[in-house]
């Protein structure tokens, strides 16, 4: 896109913790934009060729004038008629929003949400344009890990909870964790990742009740799931976002720990 994916990136900043517009536009995003006098049908063809939904319109000084949308168009079919593909896109455009890439994202989703997408720059330097799809790309990046481990760590409880009945859980955990008067640990909810795994994996614990649900190889259970406690704790103190092997091991936790339950599920 000319440069102009870099540009966003480099004037957004880099603040952490704070989400900002310039950090939604793909890095590969080719900015597409069609001249004053182009054809309704060539631009259609452009959009369906790209799989986009909007099209900037700039005049010959590269200034913006507004945007060419599906909407857009269908709103002025009653008028085209017969000439519809031969109508030139300027008759039939919108305006969308301007925005700058380093406003905080809270503060313009409301403005994706109404216009379908936001351009970033202004009328005489178009930057980029944001999109629902792309919004929604970055804060699935963003929440995918909390996910992840979310539903593993849910999972791994309901496994410890069915394989033995409430009233024997209490005395498991104080067998497997050094008491803490300042904490009430009596339920797997009160427990962190590394004491949920300290009960689980406790060979007494597990040979009596556990196994039953996460199978004979306490090895393969340690090794299974270790490895989403040091990713845990990474990621819930926001030291680093889990690297891309991490979130294959994240992946591969969630998909055994399923299995499990899955099969905890045809047992009952």
């Amino acid at each position: 896109m000319d440069g102009a994916a870099s540009e966003v990136s480099a004037a957004t900043p880099t603040t952490p913790g704070f989400a900002r517009v310039g950090q939604l536009v793909p890095d590969d995003q080719d900015l597409l934009t069609v001249p004053v006098g182009t054809k309704v049908g060539s631009a259609l063809d452009i959009m369906r060729a790209y799989d986009y939904d909007q099209l900037p319109v700039l005049t010959a000084a590269q200034r913006v004038i507004g945007v060419f949308t599906y909407r857009s168009m269908a709103a002025g079919l009653p008028l085209l008629r017969n000439n519809a593909l031969n109508a030139t896109v300027e008759d039939h455009l919108e305006e969308l929003r301007f925005v700058h890439s380093s406003q905080e994202l809270g503060e313009v989703l409301a403005f994706v949400e109404q216009g379908n997408a936001l351009l970033v720059g202004d009328e005489d330097r178009l930057l980029a344009i944001v999109t629902p799809a792309d919004v929604s790309r970055f804060l699935w990046h963003r929440t995918r890990p909390f996910v992840l481990l979310q539903d593993i760590e849910l999972g791994v409880r309901d496994l410890m909870r069915s394989a033995c009945d409430a009233g024997t859980l209490p005395g498991l955990i104080a067998a497997s964790i050094p008491a803490d008067p300042d904490r009430a640990r009596g339920r797997l909810e009160d427990l962190t990742m590394a004491e949920l795994l300290s009960v689980l994996l406790n060979g007494e614990n597990f040979g009596r009740f556990f196994r039953l649900r996460f199978g004979n190889n306490r090895d393969l259970v340690r090794s299974t799931l270790d490895p989403v406690r040091e990713i845990r704790n990474k990621v819930f103190h926001f030291r680093d976002g889990p690297s891309p092997e991490e979130l294959k091991n994240l992946v591969a936790a969630l998909t055994w720990v399923r299995r499990r339950v899955m099969i905890r599920g045809e047992a009952k």
